[in-house]
């Protein structure tokens, strides 16, 4: 994390829990960035998802075009790479409990899904070999941030983008690999809505923004709230925090005069969620270090 000795504010990373329920890991978008100052711009955590031929034995044409996978070190040891998927037929690697009672990659039967990459799933056994289904998707592993190796949802076809760390539960800072995520594109300040039970998140400088569902059922956490995920508030929030510790539910707002894409008329006339700010708050200028837009701000 970077910190000012002043207020700072940092943006924590949407959240899920792992699909593989048992194993207590948890995984988050990557994204915390502070208001300028810090000396890294780094995140609390990040963001993954997985993707191999169907026979197990190495990652297949994901539909991203013809994209050979670089493998990248995952934060636990193991027998095999969960991101080259180099088991061999009719194997997948994935984490697993260790004798020792910690995790460790290791090669397990792939099963017999038939879900192809990035469509919808309720379960990894739906997938076909080497996929992974997390946030309701057949992910595929990948290094953070390569997103040429992802493919397209199925059948809306929303980019692929290796943006989600797989982290430990307890402790964030351990990352253990990196999946592809398929979300719908969005606007904020409902100008672009993604519907019910979903938040649009601003995912980088360009104003990029995918809509997220909420960790734990179909709403969000209201303003002040205590939270740990940006995901984990209403839509038009996010989860921000103070360098003297604490994340909460904040409402974000529109800068003017910052080379924003939106009219400038929703930052001074509109509410709460729309890009104003409740009635006894006012809309302040971040410095996210380049990471977000400088259009993007907080009610304060």
């Amino acid at each position: 994390m970077n910190f000012l000795s002043r207020r700072l504010w940092l943006i924590a990373a949407s959240a899920a829990l792992f699909a593989g329920g048992t194993l207590g890991v948890a995984c988050s978008n990557n994204g915390g960035f502070g208001d300028g100052g810090g000396p890294d711009g780094t995140s609390p955590d990040g963001t993954s998802r997985d993707g191999s031929k169907p026979d197990g034995s190495g990652p297949g044409d994901s539909g991203g075009g013809d994209v050979t996978p670089q493998t990248c070190e995952a934060g636990v040891g193991g027998n095999c790479d969960i991101v080259l998927q180099n088991c061999g037929s009719g194997k997948q690697c994935e984490l697993a409990q260790a004798t020792d009672g910690g995790l460790e990659l290791d090669c397990v039967s792939a099963g017999n899904g038939i879900f192809p990459e990035g469509k919808a799933c309720n379960t990894t056994s739906q997938c076909v070999g080497g996929l992974e289904c997390i946030e309701g998707r057949c992910a595929r592993h990948c290094c953070n941030g390569d997103d040429a190796v992802c493919s397209k949802s199925v059948p809306e076809g929303f980019a692929g983008k290796c943006n989600l760390n797989i982290t430990d539960q307890q402790n964030s800072s351990i990352v253990y690999y990196s999946v592809c995520t398929y979300s719908q594109p969005c606007q904020p300040f409902q100008i672009q809505g993604c519907g019910g039970g979903l938040t649009c998140i601003i995912q980088d400088s360009s104003g990029t923004a995918t809509c997220s569902d909420y960790p734990n059922g179909d709403a969000g956490l209201g303003e002040k709230a205590t939270c740990s995920a940006s995901n984990a508030c209403n839509d038009g929030m996010g989860c921000y925090g103070l360098a003297d510790g604490g994340f909460s539910c904040q409402w974000n707002c529109y800068v003017k005069n910052q080379g924003g894409p939106y009219d400038s008329q929703i930052a001074a006339d509109a509410g709460k969620g729309y890009g104003g700010c409740p009635s006894n708050e006012t809309c302040q200028a971040i410095n996210w270090n380049g990471a977000l837009p400088a259009w993007l701000g907080l009610c304060e």
